[in-house]
């Protein structure tokens, strides 16, 4: 029995109790060393994976870098690249005018600029420039504070060496491959160079606006000086546009320029280039000395500059254009038209714009002007500006006439015409009656001059007046040709009246008469190989008594420049364009007036302030200057 009761005691063993099994079975849950082991591998292999990943990442962004650099451009012939050609534009008397087209000026070196060319951009662009490594590490960590707090791109942090490295030899692009080649090339440049080098290279590449890069061409440019001789608050302003060259462009928005002048003058005046005293004076003198800047011959410099790359296709090289273009009397002009456009009698007709051409008998244009202010629009209204002619095109319909056997004393009757549901005016609505050919011309009778053409032939005239090139081919051959009513350029028509003037020889503007190399060579030089007779001089001849008594006695009385004149008055329906055009024995000149909106004036009548403006300006171009010297024996 014994053994019975044993079993059952081992069946049921007390709650809590430990018996040998359940030690057992706590030994076999505990881990065994080669089970810790494998825990230690899996850590480890863990953190190696990081470092894999690490590693990866590392050689991934090694041969991304990498690959940035074996894709840079050739580094020492960008560095060495010579720069883009300079065309330098002369007056006939040999004086510089302008100099573009050839972007780059002649390249200037430190040592010869002014402390404060290069002091007024250190201290607005990078004014650790000297001290940093290519990278200004402050700067970087300033404006991604900046950026972040204000959400946007507020503030920039690239140096002077990085600006260079982006300019010359890197696109515009804006890539992370670029960024990465743009702080390779900073490092290179930095090891390469020296930092005035750096600076030299910046100065003499850097875009200041307006076609303009290097501070030889943009010295040139806005003040008509070389670089070495550029006052302190010059060297202010030009600093200052680089932030943005065309809102900054002195020229065109002066009160911005000065405004960004002044604030890189107190930019050197904090780092403690210049004194207080001395910044506030620059900007005071300086910004009265560019008020009294001219441009207005870079309209004729514009023009000629087109020119000269259209008679060369591609301009590779520096070159000289020597142009037909007389200082003397390109400063009358510019004078005469400032003087009525800025007049009350302006003002109050509404009359906003103005261009002019003096020329001599052979096309050279000895000056232009084509526009009252330069600054404001670079337009040119001489040579770009296509509008209607009005009257002055009715010397060529009565020249056509003469061709055609009638004469300027034959007497026609005017009355009113009409041509299929169209009546021309006559000014006044009067009628005249009988008339001879040169009082209707002289009267700048309308209804005559249409009647005139319709007998002549209007295909005739229409040929005539496109031979002498004072309308183009497109104009149509009907009644209203006689009136004006086709589109002309005024470098066009003044070349037109020109070939009256010299007797009926074919004349074509030009400005250029040699172009040549910086070595010497000429590559171009205009050659009169013999002009074609448009029409038997005895025509003109008898036009020429005629367009004598327009001036006067006719409707171009205020145009009298008390020489020897003739010329004709011109106006378009409703006062939008009023000409005054005419020629003496030695030149012939042209006078438009007009708003480039087309909007009509009050009244202003070729008879009236072209007509003045002309006449003043030959006035002043045809007589020699007053001297007491003449007077003195």
């Amino acid at each position: 029995m014994p053994a019975k009761s044993n079993k059952k005691a081992s069946a049921k063993p007390l709650k809590g109790s430990k018996t040998a099994d359940s030690s057992k079975k706590r030994k076999i849950r505990t881990p065994l060393p080669f089970v810790k082991g494998i825990g230690r591998i899996r850590a480890f292999s863990a953190r190696g994976t990081t470092i894999r990943i690490a590693a990866a990442v590392f050689a991934a962004a090694a041969l991304y870098v990498g690959w940035c650099w074996a894709t840079l451009p050739d580094l020492e012939k960008a560095v060495a690249a010579a720069r883009a050609p300079r065309i330098s534009i002369l007056a006939r008397d040999g004086t510089e005018i302008a100099s573009y087209g050839a972007k780059y000026g002649r390249p200037v070196s430190l040592k010869r600029l002014p402390d404060y060319v290069p002091q007024a951009l250190i201290a607005t662009e990078d004014r650790r420039f000297y001290s940093h490594f290519g990278v200004d590490a402050r700067s970087v960590l300033r404006a991604a504070v900046v950026n972040a707090v204000k959400g946007r791109k507020a503030q920039g942090a690239s140096t002077l060496t990085q600006q260079v490295a982006k300019n010359l030899f890197l696109s515009p692009q804006k890539t992370m491959r670029r960024k990465v080649q743009e702080l390779l090339l900073a490092f290179w440049l930095e090891r390469k160079l020296t930092k005035d080098q750096i600076l030299t290279i910046y100065l003499n590449r850097v875009y200041f606006g307006a076609g303009t890069y290097g501070i030889e061409a943009a010295a040139r440019k806005y003040y008509g000086v070389g670089a070495k001789d550029l006052n302190l608050y010059q060297a202010a302003v030009l600093a200052g546009l680089l932030k943005a060259p065309t809102t900054y462009n002195p020229l065109t928005h002066p009160k911005a320029a000065d405004r960004r002048a002044r604030l890189v003058l107190a930019n050197m005046v904090k780092v403690g280039y210049v004194s207080a005293r001395k910044a506030l004076n620059a900007a005071e003198t300086g910004a009265v000395a560019e008020k009294d800047r001219d441009g207005s011959v870079y309209y004729f410099a514009d023009w000629v500059a087109a020119e000269a790359e259209a008679y060369l296709g591609s301009i590779g090289r520096d070159i000289v254009v020597e142009t037909t273009l007389d200082p003397e009397k390109q400063a009358v002009l510019d004078k005469e038209i400032k003087a009525a456009l800025s007049s009350a009698e302006a003002k109050e007709k509404n009359a906003t714009q103005a261009a002019g051409v003096v020329m001599d008998l052979d096309g050279g244009v000895l000056a232009m002007t084509g526009g009252v202010d330069y600054k404001k629009s670079q337009f040119n209204r001489a040579v770009e500006a296509r509008r209607q002619i009005g009257s002055a095109i009715k010397p060529f319909v009565y020249l056509t006439a003469f061709e055609h056997g009638m004469r300027a004393d034959d007497v026609v009757r005017d009355k009113p015409l009409y041509l299929n549901g169209w009546s021309p005016k006559n000014d006044g609505g009067k009628y005249y009656g009988d008339i001879t050919l040169r009082d209707a011309l002289v009267k700048s009778v309308n209804t005559v001059a249409v009647a005139t053409a319709i007998k002549t032939g209007v295909r005739d005239v229409r040929k005539t007046a496109v031979k002498f090139g004072v309308v183009g081919a497109d104009c149509k051959a009907d009644g209203a040709i006689a009136l004006g009513v086709c589109q002309t350029r005024l470098i066009d028509a003044v070349g037109a009246y020109a070939a009256l003037a010299n007797g009926g020889f074919g004349v074509t503007p030009f400005g250029i008469t040699r172009i040549s190399g910086r070595d010497g060579e000429v590559l171009y030089e205009r050659f009169d190989g013999g002009r074609s007779r448009l029409v038997n001089p005895r025509y003109v001849a008898e036009l020429d008594s005629v367009l004598i008594d327009v001036i006067g006695r006719g409707t171009g009385k205020k145009a009298n420049p008390t020489v020897l004149a003739k010329g004709k008055t011109g106006t378009t329906q409703n006062y939008r364009d009023a000409w005054f055009v005419g020629y003496t024995r030695d030149l012939a000149a042209g006078i438009w007036v007009g708003n480039d909106d087309e909007t009509p004036m009050n009244k202003v009548a070729g008879g009236g302030l072209p007509a003045e403006i002309w006449g003043k300006v030959v006035h002043d171009v045809s007589l020699p200057a007053f001297s007491e010297d003449s007077y003195s024996e």
